[in-house]
């Protein structure tokens, strides 16, 4: 009677410490899975500040280029004026002038 009982007692060990090691399992598992949501929560923060920043520095860009481009065109319509009243002259002065 005395090795059934020992049996028994170690088959009850053998299944609670395989119980155990299962709690474990889920409990690591359970930890890495919160552990990643975290880091995918704060990655997606960061990449939305990221995304934040470039849209600024872009709409930046683009006034500046805007106003760049505004002035260059500005120049060259008074330097056409320019010259047109000059072509204007020229061809009055000749017609006059003939």
């Amino acid at each position: 009677m005395g090795l059934y009982e020992i049996e028994e007692q170690a088959g009850r060990i053998m299944e609670e410490s395989n119980l155990r090691r299962q709690e474990i399992s889920d409990s690591h598992r359970r930890q890495m899975e919160e552990a990643e949501a975290e880091m995918a929560a704060e990655m997606e923060g960061r990449l939305t500040i990221l995304r934040s920043q470039l849209e600024g520095q872009k709409a930046e860009e683009i006034a500046r280029i805007t106003q760049q481009s505004q002035e260059q065109m500005e120049a060259i319509n008074g330097d056409y004026q320019k010259d047109l009243e000059r072509l204007a002259q020229e061809i009055v002065g000749r017609m006059i002038g003939i």
